[in-house]
Protein backbone atom coordinates (compact mmCIF):
# COMPACT_ATOMS: atom_id res chain seq x y z
CA UNK A 1 0.00 0.00 0.00
CA UNK A 2 1.52 3.61 -1.43
CA UNK A 3 1.00 6.27 1.52
CA UNK A 4 0.52 9.96 0.63
CA UNK A 5 3.16 11.90 1.42
CA UNK A 6 1.58 13.80 4.18
CA UNK A 7 0.70 10.55 5.81
CA UNK A 8 4.06 9.41 5.77
CA UNK A 9 5.47 12.29 7.23
CA UNK A 10 2.75 12.07 10.25
CA UNK A 11 4.15 8.98 11.05
CA UNK A 12 7.83 10.27 10.63
CA UNK A 13 6.79 13.15 13.26
CA UNK A 14 5.38 10.91 15.55
CA UNK A 15 8.23 8.49 15.58
CA UNK A 16 10.29 11.20 16.00
CA UNK A 17 8.72 12.61 18.82
CA UNK A 18 8.25 9.00 20.92
CA UNK A 19 12.42 9.12 19.98
CA UNK A 20 12.72 11.89 21.71
CA UNK A 21 10.26 11.08 24.70
CA UNK A 22 12.38 8.28 25.35
CA UNK A 23 15.52 9.67 25.30
CA UNK A 24 14.18 12.08 27.72
CA UNK A 25 12.85 9.27 29.82
CA UNK A 26 16.40 7.67 30.11
CA UNK A 27 18.08 11.21 30.98
CA UNK A 28 16.05 12.83 33.15
CA UNK A 29 13.66 11.36 35.40
CA UNK A 30 9.75 12.03 34.56
CA UNK A 31 8.66 14.04 36.92
CA UNK A 32 6.04 12.41 39.39
CA UNK A 33 2.39 12.83 38.08
CA UNK A 34 -0.42 14.27 40.48
CA UNK A 35 -3.81 12.20 40.64
CA UNK A 36 -6.51 14.53 38.74
CA UNK A 37 -9.26 13.12 41.02
CA UNK A 38 -9.69 13.38 44.99
CA UNK A 39 -8.77 9.85 47.00
CA UNK A 40 -12.58 8.26 46.77
CA UNK A 41 -14.48 6.35 49.85
CA UNK A 42 -14.27 2.39 49.26
CA UNK A 43 -17.72 0.78 48.67
CA UNK A 44 -18.70 -0.81 51.92
CA UNK A 45 -18.76 -4.57 52.23
CA UNK A 46 -22.11 -5.90 51.11
CA UNK A 47 -23.63 -7.04 54.01
CA UNK A 48 -24.39 -10.54 53.01
CA UNK A 49 -25.35 -12.24 56.00
CA UNK A 50 -28.37 -9.49 56.02
CA UNK A 51 -30.40 -11.71 53.16
CA UNK A 52 -32.64 -14.58 53.77
CA UNK A 53 -31.10 -17.53 54.38
CA UNK A 54 -31.67 -19.51 50.97
CA UNK A 55 -30.81 -16.29 49.33
CA UNK A 56 -27.91 -15.46 51.47
CA UNK A 57 -26.60 -19.07 50.78
CA UNK A 58 -27.29 -18.51 46.94
CA UNK A 59 -25.93 -15.19 46.37
CA UNK A 60 -22.52 -16.56 48.12
CA UNK A 61 -22.74 -19.65 45.76
CA UNK A 62 -22.91 -17.35 42.92
CA UNK A 63 -20.33 -15.10 43.61
CA UNK A 64 -17.90 -18.01 44.20
CA UNK A 65 -18.63 -19.73 40.76
CA UNK A 66 -18.62 -16.53 38.42
CA UNK A 67 -15.72 -14.93 40.26
CA UNK A 68 -18.28 -11.77 41.30
CA UNK A 69 -18.72 -9.01 43.87
CA UNK A 70 -21.13 -10.28 46.78
CA UNK A 71 -23.27 -7.01 45.86
CA UNK A 72 -23.78 -8.13 42.49
CA UNK A 73 -24.89 -11.63 43.58
CA UNK A 74 -26.87 -10.64 46.51
CA UNK A 75 -28.87 -7.68 44.27
CA UNK A 76 -29.81 -10.68 41.53
CA UNK A 77 -31.21 -12.64 43.76
CA UNK A 78 -33.45 -10.41 45.21
CA UNK A 79 -34.63 -9.01 42.13
CA UNK A 80 -34.77 -12.90 41.48
CA UNK A 81 -37.11 -12.96 44.72
CA UNK A 82 -38.89 -9.43 44.25
CA UNK A 83 -40.18 -10.79 40.70
CA UNK A 84 -41.82 -14.10 42.65
CA UNK A 85 -43.75 -12.20 45.27
CA UNK A 86 -44.56 -9.23 43.63
CA UNK A 87 -47.71 -11.16 42.19
CA UNK A 88 -48.63 -12.71 45.59
CA UNK A 89 -48.16 -10.40 48.56
CA UNK A 90 -48.56 -7.00 49.16
CA UNK A 91 -46.50 -5.08 51.55
CA UNK A 92 -47.68 -3.31 54.47
CA UNK A 93 -48.48 0.17 54.37
CA UNK A 94 -48.87 3.26 56.75
CA UNK A 95 -52.11 4.39 55.35
CA UNK A 96 -53.82 2.19 52.90
CA UNK A 97 -55.40 -1.42 54.62
CA UNK A 98 -54.80 -2.63 51.21
CA UNK A 99 -51.33 -2.38 51.73
CA UNK A 100 -48.66 -1.56 48.58
CA UNK A 101 -46.85 -3.60 46.03
CA UNK A 102 -43.79 -5.26 46.88
CA UNK A 103 -42.42 -4.68 43.48
CA UNK A 104 -38.86 -2.87 43.98
CA UNK A 105 -36.18 -0.90 42.00
CA UNK A 106 -32.84 -2.08 41.71
CA UNK A 107 -29.85 -0.77 40.39
CA UNK A 108 -26.47 -2.22 40.26
CA UNK A 109 -23.22 -0.54 39.17
CA UNK A 110 -20.42 -3.03 37.83
CA UNK A 111 -17.59 -2.63 35.09
CA UNK A 112 -17.67 -4.49 31.52
CA UNK A 113 -16.23 -7.83 32.18
CA UNK A 114 -17.52 -8.48 36.05
CA UNK A 115 -19.81 -10.86 34.87
CA UNK A 116 -22.98 -9.06 35.51
CA UNK A 117 -25.36 -11.53 32.86
CA UNK A 118 -23.56 -14.58 34.34
CA UNK A 119 -24.71 -13.64 37.96
CA UNK A 120 -28.26 -12.57 36.44
CA UNK A 121 -28.49 -15.99 35.23
CA UNK A 122 -27.82 -17.86 38.08
CA UNK A 123 -30.38 -15.94 40.22
CA UNK A 124 -33.35 -16.27 37.69
CA UNK A 125 -32.77 -19.55 36.44
CA UNK A 126 -36.50 -20.37 37.71
CA UNK A 127 -37.37 -17.55 36.57
CA UNK A 128 -36.16 -17.61 32.58
CA UNK A 129 -37.18 -21.71 31.94
CA UNK A 130 -40.52 -20.68 32.63
CA UNK A 131 -40.73 -17.59 30.71
CA UNK A 132 -38.93 -19.63 27.61
CA UNK A 133 -41.70 -22.22 28.37
CA UNK A 134 -44.70 -19.96 28.28
CA UNK A 135 -43.57 -18.04 25.37
CA UNK A 136 -42.58 -21.21 23.71
CA UNK A 137 -46.45 -22.73 23.99
CA UNK A 138 -47.85 -19.06 23.24
CA UNK A 139 -45.69 -19.34 19.64
CA UNK A 140 -46.99 -22.64 19.15
CA UNK A 141 -50.81 -21.53 19.65
CA UNK A 142 -50.68 -18.78 17.40
CA UNK A 143 -48.87 -20.80 14.53
CA UNK A 144 -51.65 -23.22 15.05
CA UNK A 145 -54.21 -20.35 14.64
CA UNK A 146 -52.29 -18.82 11.90
CA UNK A 147 -52.19 -22.02 9.91
CA UNK A 148 -55.86 -23.23 10.24
CA UNK A 149 -56.94 -19.49 8.58
CA UNK A 150 -54.28 -20.09 5.60
CA UNK A 151 -56.32 -19.40 2.74
CA UNK A 152 -59.49 -18.15 4.01
CA UNK A 153 -59.98 -14.01 2.85
CA UNK A 154 -62.48 -11.57 3.11
CA UNK A 155 -65.79 -12.26 5.72
CA UNK A 156 -64.49 -15.75 6.11
CA UNK A 157 -61.18 -14.84 7.56
CA UNK A 158 -62.99 -11.90 9.72
CA UNK A 159 -65.24 -14.13 11.15
CA UNK A 160 -62.74 -16.56 11.74
CA UNK A 161 -60.40 -14.77 13.33
CA UNK A 162 -63.40 -13.35 15.48
CA UNK A 163 -64.03 -16.80 16.52
CA UNK A 164 -60.76 -17.63 17.23
CA UNK A 165 -58.49 -14.69 19.00
CA UNK A 166 -54.77 -14.72 19.32
CA UNK A 167 -54.04 -15.62 22.98
CA UNK A 168 -52.79 -13.13 25.05
CA UNK A 169 -48.81 -13.01 24.94
CA UNK A 170 -47.61 -14.31 28.44
CA UNK A 171 -44.71 -12.10 28.05
CA UNK A 172 -43.50 -11.27 32.21
CA UNK A 173 -39.91 -10.07 31.15
CA UNK A 174 -38.92 -7.57 29.28
CA UNK A 175 -35.18 -6.28 28.06
CA UNK A 176 -34.71 -4.43 25.29
CA UNK A 177 -37.78 -2.30 25.84
CA UNK A 178 -39.24 0.90 26.31
CA UNK A 179 -41.66 2.02 29.03
CA UNK A 180 -43.98 2.75 26.16
CA UNK A 181 -44.26 -1.08 25.57
CA UNK A 182 -44.60 -1.95 28.83
CA UNK A 183 -47.20 0.43 29.84
CA UNK A 184 -49.16 -0.61 26.48
CA UNK A 185 -48.99 -4.16 27.54
CA UNK A 186 -50.13 -3.20 30.81
CA UNK A 187 -52.80 -1.19 29.31
CA UNK A 188 -53.95 -4.08 27.10
CA UNK A 189 -54.06 -6.77 29.77
CA UNK A 190 -50.49 -7.76 30.88
CA UNK A 191 -50.93 -8.15 34.89
CA UNK A 192 -47.54 -7.73 35.90
CA UNK A 193 -43.83 -7.60 34.54
CA UNK A 194 -40.02 -7.16 35.30
CA UNK A 195 -37.94 -5.10 33.56
CA UNK A 196 -34.65 -6.71 33.49
CA UNK A 197 -31.72 -6.38 32.20
CA UNK A 198 -27.87 -6.24 32.49
CA UNK A 199 -27.66 -3.20 29.70
CA UNK A 200 -28.93 -0.65 32.13
CA UNK A 201 -27.80 2.30 30.81
CA UNK A 202 -30.00 1.57 27.90
CA UNK A 203 -32.92 2.09 29.91
CA UNK A 204 -31.50 5.22 32.01
CA UNK A 205 -29.65 6.30 29.10
CA UNK A 206 -32.27 5.37 26.76
CA UNK A 207 -34.68 7.49 24.64
CA UNK A 208 -37.58 6.51 27.37
CA UNK A 209 -35.71 9.13 29.33
CA UNK A 210 -34.12 11.23 26.88
CA UNK A 211 -37.18 12.44 25.06
CA UNK A 212 -38.99 15.30 25.56
CA UNK A 213 -41.76 13.18 27.36
CA UNK A 214 -39.50 11.96 30.08
CA UNK A 215 -40.87 14.18 32.83
CA UNK A 216 -44.09 11.86 31.80
CA UNK A 217 -42.12 9.00 31.15
CA UNK A 218 -40.54 9.18 35.02
CA UNK A 219 -44.17 10.33 36.29
CA UNK A 220 -45.39 7.11 34.89
CA UNK A 221 -42.64 4.91 36.26
CA UNK A 222 -42.88 6.39 40.01
CA UNK A 223 -46.99 5.92 39.41
CA UNK A 224 -46.48 2.20 38.44
CA UNK A 225 -44.06 1.51 41.65
CA UNK A 226 -45.98 3.54 44.26
CA UNK A 227 -49.67 1.92 43.64
CA UNK A 228 -49.46 -0.60 40.11
CA UNK A 229 -51.42 2.34 38.07
CA UNK A 230 -50.68 2.57 34.21
CA UNK A 231 -52.33 5.80 31.94
CA UNK A 232 -51.82 6.95 28.66
CA UNK A 233 -53.68 8.91 26.65
CA UNK A 234 -53.50 8.97 23.04
CA UNK A 235 -54.31 10.90 19.78
CA UNK A 236 -57.78 9.55 17.74
CA UNK A 237 -55.86 8.12 15.50
CA UNK A 238 -54.04 5.70 18.12
CA UNK A 239 -56.71 5.41 20.40
CA UNK A 240 -55.78 1.59 20.63
CA UNK A 241 -52.86 2.87 22.74
CA UNK A 242 -55.07 5.12 24.77
CA UNK A 243 -56.08 3.51 28.37
CA UNK A 244 -55.42 2.94 32.03
CA UNK A 245 -55.10 -0.17 34.02
CA UNK A 246 -55.06 -0.45 37.87
CA UNK A 247 -53.51 -2.76 40.16
CA UNK A 248 -50.39 -3.97 38.24
CA UNK A 249 -47.10 -4.46 39.00
CA UNK A 250 -43.64 -3.58 37.79
CA UNK A 251 -40.34 -4.22 39.17
CA UNK A 252 -37.12 -3.36 37.61
CA UNK A 253 -33.77 -5.06 37.82
CA UNK A 254 -30.90 -2.95 35.88
CA UNK A 255 -27.14 -4.15 36.25
CA UNK A 256 -25.28 -1.23 34.29
CA UNK A 257 -21.67 -0.28 33.77
CA UNK A 258 -20.93 3.04 35.52
CA UNK A 259 -20.05 5.13 32.51
CA UNK A 260 -23.22 4.51 30.69
CA UNK A 261 -25.60 5.43 33.64
CA UNK A 262 -23.32 8.16 35.27
CA UNK A 263 -25.24 11.60 33.41
CA UNK A 264 -28.40 10.02 34.30
CA UNK A 265 -27.76 9.20 38.05
CA UNK A 266 -26.60 12.99 37.60
CA UNK A 267 -29.32 14.49 36.36
CA UNK A 268 -31.82 16.74 38.51
CA UNK A 269 -34.88 15.22 37.26
CA UNK A 270 -34.29 12.04 37.97
CA UNK A 271 -33.35 12.45 41.37
CA UNK A 272 -36.00 15.04 42.24
CA UNK A 273 -39.02 13.91 40.78
CA UNK A 274 -38.03 10.57 43.08
CA UNK A 275 -37.38 7.88 40.49
CA UNK A 276 -33.88 7.21 41.43
CA UNK A 277 -34.69 7.57 45.05
CA UNK A 278 -37.03 4.69 45.09
CA UNK A 279 -34.44 2.01 43.85
CA UNK A 280 -31.84 0.06 45.80
CA UNK A 281 -28.43 0.59 44.87
CA UNK A 282 -24.77 -1.18 45.21
CA UNK A 283 -21.96 0.14 43.39
CA UNK A 284 -19.51 -2.88 44.29
CA UNK A 285 -15.34 -2.45 43.45
CA UNK A 286 -14.51 -4.30 40.63
CA UNK A 287 -12.75 -7.69 41.45
CA UNK A 288 -10.57 -7.62 37.79
CA UNK A 289 -7.24 -8.90 38.19
CA UNK A 290 -8.34 -11.19 41.43
CA UNK A 291 -9.85 -13.71 39.94
CA UNK A 292 -7.29 -16.45 39.75
CA UNK A 293 -8.15 -20.01 38.48
CA UNK A 294 -7.37 -23.39 40.43
CA UNK A 295 -7.88 -26.80 38.97
CA UNK A 296 -10.26 -27.65 42.02
CA UNK A 297 -12.33 -24.47 40.56
CA UNK A 298 -12.54 -25.41 37.32
CA UNK A 299 -13.77 -29.03 38.55
CA UNK A 300 -16.66 -27.58 40.18
CA UNK A 301 -19.97 -27.13 39.00
CA UNK A 302 -22.73 -24.17 39.83
CA UNK A 303 -25.92 -26.34 38.97
CA UNK A 304 -23.86 -29.20 41.31
CA UNK A 305 -23.71 -26.81 44.04
CA UNK A 306 -26.61 -27.88 46.57
CA UNK A 307 -26.60 -24.51 48.00
CA UNK A 308 -28.23 -23.04 44.45
CA UNK A 309 -29.90 -26.44 44.20
CA UNK A 310 -31.96 -25.83 47.47
CA UNK A 311 -32.69 -22.27 46.18
CA UNK A 312 -33.93 -22.78 42.98
CA UNK A 313 -36.28 -25.49 44.44
CA UNK A 314 -37.89 -22.90 46.61
CA UNK A 315 -37.83 -20.76 43.62
CA UNK A 316 -40.12 -23.57 41.78
CA UNK A 317 -42.22 -23.93 45.23
CA UNK A 318 -42.97 -20.41 44.77
CA UNK A 319 -43.52 -20.39 41.34
CA UNK A 320 -46.13 -23.11 41.71
CA UNK A 321 -48.15 -21.05 44.15
CA UNK A 322 -50.93 -19.17 42.95
CA UNK A 323 -50.66 -15.73 41.50
CA UNK A 324 -53.59 -13.71 43.07
CA UNK A 325 -54.40 -12.08 39.56
CA UNK A 326 -57.77 -11.77 39.09
CA UNK A 327 -58.93 -13.37 35.78
CA UNK A 328 -61.18 -10.81 34.68
CA UNK A 329 -59.53 -7.50 35.37
CA UNK A 330 -56.23 -8.18 35.13
CA UNK A 331 -55.78 -7.01 38.62
CA UNK A 332 -53.45 -7.98 41.51
CA UNK A 333 -54.87 -8.23 44.80
CA UNK A 334 -52.68 -10.32 47.12
CA UNK A 335 -52.78 -10.25 50.65
CA UNK A 336 -51.13 -7.89 52.90
CA UNK A 337 -48.03 -9.63 55.02
CA UNK A 338 -48.39 -7.31 58.16
CA UNK A 339 -45.96 -6.40 60.76
CA UNK A 340 -45.92 -8.30 63.95
CA UNK A 341 -45.53 -6.56 67.29
CA UNK A 342 -42.16 -6.52 66.97
CA UNK A 343 -41.31 -5.80 63.48
CA UNK A 344 -43.53 -3.02 63.78
CA UNK A 345 -41.49 -1.49 66.72
CA UNK A 346 -38.23 -1.84 64.94
CA UNK A 347 -39.35 -0.35 61.91
CA UNK A 348 -40.58 3.02 63.61
CA UNK A 349 -37.25 2.94 65.44
CA UNK A 350 -35.47 2.57 62.31
CA UNK A 351 -37.94 5.17 60.53
CA UNK A 352 -37.28 7.99 63.17
CA UNK A 353 -32.97 7.13 62.82
CA UNK A 354 -33.28 7.85 58.96
CA UNK A 355 -35.54 10.60 59.80
CA UNK A 356 -33.76 12.23 62.32
CA UNK A 357 -30.43 12.23 60.50
CA UNK A 358 -32.30 14.44 57.29
CA UNK A 359 -31.63 17.98 59.06
CA UNK A 360 -28.92 19.84 57.24
CA UNK A 361 -26.10 18.86 59.85
CA UNK A 362 -27.25 15.21 59.68
CA UNK A 363 -25.73 12.38 57.70
CA UNK A 364 -28.79 12.58 55.52
CA UNK A 365 -29.20 16.07 54.90
CA UNK A 366 -27.50 15.91 51.20
CA UNK A 367 -29.08 12.74 50.40
CA UNK A 368 -33.38 13.41 51.50
CA UNK A 369 -35.24 12.27 49.14
CA UNK A 370 -33.68 8.84 49.20
CA UNK A 371 -33.57 8.45 52.70
CA UNK A 372 -37.18 9.93 52.99
CA UNK A 373 -37.85 6.40 50.62
CA UNK A 374 -35.95 3.95 53.32
CA UNK A 375 -38.79 3.54 55.48
CA UNK A 376 -41.19 1.82 52.43
CA UNK A 377 -38.03 0.53 50.66
CA UNK A 378 -37.91 -1.43 54.27
CA UNK A 379 -41.29 -2.35 54.39
CA UNK A 380 -41.13 -3.95 50.99
CA UNK A 381 -38.12 -5.94 50.98
CA UNK A 382 -39.31 -7.15 54.48
CA UNK A 383 -42.36 -8.61 52.60
CA UNK A 384 -39.89 -10.47 49.83
CA UNK A 385 -38.13 -11.96 52.09
CA UNK A 386 -40.78 -13.31 54.37
CA UNK A 387 -42.90 -14.36 51.22
CA UNK A 388 -39.54 -16.46 50.30
CA UNK A 389 -40.11 -17.99 53.41
CA UNK A 390 -43.48 -18.55 53.62
CA UNK A 391 -44.29 -16.42 56.34
CA UNK A 392 -47.79 -15.37 57.03
CA UNK A 393 -46.71 -12.08 58.96
CA UNK A 394 -43.40 -9.82 58.54
CA UNK A 395 -41.21 -10.90 61.92
CA UNK A 396 -38.51 -8.61 63.08
CA UNK A 397 -35.85 -10.82 61.75
CA UNK A 398 -36.90 -10.27 58.43
CA UNK A 399 -37.46 -6.59 58.90
CA UNK A 400 -34.09 -6.17 60.82
CA UNK A 401 -32.38 -8.03 57.51
CA UNK A 402 -34.40 -5.43 54.95
CA UNK A 403 -33.23 -2.45 57.11
CA UNK A 404 -29.53 -3.75 56.84
CA UNK A 405 -29.65 -4.09 53.18
CA UNK A 406 -31.21 -0.40 52.71
CA UNK A 407 -28.99 0.94 55.19
CA UNK A 408 -26.13 -0.02 52.95
CA UNK A 409 -28.13 1.16 49.86
CA UNK A 410 -28.34 4.89 51.30
CA UNK A 411 -24.92 4.45 52.51
CA UNK A 412 -23.41 4.05 48.70
CA UNK A 413 -25.97 6.33 47.35
CA UNK A 414 -24.42 8.79 49.75
CA UNK A 415 -20.88 7.91 48.40
CA UNK A 416 -22.05 7.78 45.45
CA UNK A 417 -23.49 11.37 45.37
CA UNK A 418 -20.21 12.48 47.44
CA UNK A 419 -18.01 11.62 44.42
CA UNK A 420 -20.44 12.82 41.76
CA UNK A 421 -19.41 16.36 43.26
CA UNK A 422 -15.72 16.32 41.92
CA UNK A 423 -14.84 19.18 39.90
CA UNK A 424 -16.51 17.75 36.18
CA UNK A 425 -13.54 19.50 33.98
CA UNK A 426 -11.07 17.05 35.99
CA UNK A 427 -13.35 14.12 35.40
CA UNK A 428 -13.44 14.98 31.73
CA UNK A 429 -9.57 15.23 31.75
CA UNK A 430 -9.60 11.69 34.10
CA UNK A 431 -11.76 10.32 31.26
CA UNK A 432 -9.35 11.31 28.58
CA UNK A 433 -6.21 9.79 30.13
CA UNK A 434 -7.98 6.78 30.41
CA UNK A 435 -8.72 6.83 26.74
CA UNK A 436 -5.32 7.30 26.60
CA UNK A 437 -3.83 4.86 28.34
CA UNK A 438 -6.64 2.28 27.22
CA UNK A 439 -5.55 3.23 23.19
CA UNK A 440 -1.45 3.19 23.97
CA UNK A 441 -1.57 6.51 22.55
CA UNK A 442 1.93 6.85 23.52
CA UNK A 443 2.93 10.33 21.44
CA UNK A 444 0.10 12.05 19.81
CA UNK A 445 -0.23 15.60 18.75
CA UNK A 446 -3.33 18.01 19.79
CA UNK A 447 -4.59 18.15 15.72
CA UNK A 448 -4.58 14.38 15.69
CA UNK A 449 -6.44 14.14 19.35
CA UNK A 450 -9.19 16.27 17.91
CA UNK A 451 -9.29 14.38 14.84
CA UNK A 452 -9.43 10.73 16.23
CA UNK A 453 -9.45 10.96 19.94
CA UNK A 454 -12.56 10.19 22.46
CA UNK A 455 -16.03 13.08 21.72
CA UNK A 456 -14.97 14.61 24.52
CA UNK A 457 -12.19 16.29 22.60
CA UNK A 458 -13.36 16.74 19.24
CA UNK A 459 -16.06 18.97 18.91
CA UNK A 460 -14.38 22.50 20.15
CA UNK A 461 -10.23 22.73 20.02
CA UNK A 462 -10.02 25.00 22.93
CA UNK A 463 -11.78 22.12 25.24
CA UNK A 464 -9.35 20.11 23.96
CA UNK A 465 -6.29 22.37 25.13
CA UNK A 466 -8.01 22.71 28.42
CA UNK A 467 -7.97 19.02 29.18
CA UNK A 468 -4.91 18.72 27.72
CA UNK A 469 -3.68 21.90 30.21
CA UNK A 470 -5.19 19.93 32.71
CA UNK A 471 -2.87 16.52 32.27
CA UNK A 472 0.13 18.87 31.80
CA UNK A 473 -0.42 20.10 34.60
CA UNK A 474 -0.93 17.18 36.93
CA UNK A 475 2.52 15.80 34.79
CA UNK A 476 0.21 13.50 33.46
CA UNK A 477 0.94 13.67 30.02
CA UNK A 478 4.75 16.15 28.81
CA UNK A 479 5.45 18.06 26.62
CA UNK A 480 7.70 21.09 25.42
CA UNK A 481 5.77 22.93 22.59
CA UNK A 482 2.07 22.54 23.77
CA UNK A 483 1.70 20.59 20.25
CA UNK A 484 3.49 17.60 20.67
CA UNK A 485 2.65 15.43 23.82
CA UNK A 486 3.65 11.93 25.55
CA UNK A 487 2.15 9.35 28.27
CA UNK A 488 4.33 10.18 31.42
CA UNK A 489 5.72 6.79 31.67
CA UNK A 490 5.01 7.24 35.23
CA UNK A 491 1.46 7.41 34.85
CA UNK A 492 -1.22 5.31 36.62
CA UNK A 493 -4.48 4.34 35.43
CA UNK A 494 -7.01 7.29 35.47
CA UNK A 495 -9.32 6.05 37.74
CA UNK A 496 -9.43 7.59 41.73
CA UNK A 497 -7.83 6.28 44.29
CA UNK A 498 -9.81 4.22 47.21
CA UNK A 499 -8.91 4.60 50.94
CA UNK A 500 -10.73 1.40 53.00
CA UNK A 501 -13.60 1.42 54.45
CA UNK A 502 -13.56 -0.69 58.25
CA UNK A 503 -14.28 -4.52 57.29
CA UNK A 504 -17.62 -5.09 59.61
CA UNK A 505 -18.86 -8.26 60.36
CA UNK A 506 -22.64 -8.70 61.44
CA UNK A 507 -22.97 -10.60 64.94
CA UNK A 508 -25.72 -13.13 65.83
CA UNK A 509 -26.82 -10.74 68.42
CA UNK A 510 -27.33 -7.83 65.91
CA UNK A 511 -30.01 -10.71 64.19
CA UNK A 512 -31.41 -11.49 67.33
CA UNK A 513 -31.77 -7.57 68.54
CA UNK A 514 -31.14 -5.51 65.86
CA UNK A 515 -28.97 -3.07 67.95
CA UNK A 516 -25.28 -3.87 66.86
CA UNK A 517 -25.11 -1.43 63.85
CA UNK A 518 -22.25 -1.62 62.02
CA UNK A 519 -19.87 1.35 60.66
CA UNK A 520 -20.32 0.10 57.48
CA UNK A 521 -24.14 0.63 58.03
CA UNK A 522 -24.55 3.81 59.25
CA UNK A 523 -27.74 4.48 61.20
Amino acid sequence: MIRSDEHAQALIAESEAWRIAEEARYSTPAPEPRPLLPEVEAAAPYPLEALAPLMRDAAQAIAEHVQAPLALAGQCVIGAGVYLAQTRVNAPHIHRQSGMPCSMFLLTLADSGDRKSECRRLAFKTADEAEEKARTEHRKACDEITSMAAGLKGKALEQFNAEHPLPFDPRTQYSDATYERIAGDMIRGASAASWDTDEGGQVLGGASLKADTRAATLGGLVKAFDTGAFERTRSHGNAEGSGFAYNRRLSVHLLAQAVTVAAALDDPLLRGQGFLPRFLFASPASLAGTRLLTADQLSRKAYADPRLQRYWARCEEISATPQAIDPQTGEVAPLVLELDAEAAADWLEFYNEVESEQSPLGKFGNLRPFAGRAGELVRRLAAVFACFEGQQQIDGECLRRAAVLVRHSLAEWSRYTDNEMVNPTLKQAAVLLEWLQLKQWRTFDARKLQREGPSIVRKAAKQRDKLLAILVDHHQLLTSDSKQFSLNPLSTPATPATKPTEQSTFSCDYFATGRDISPACPP
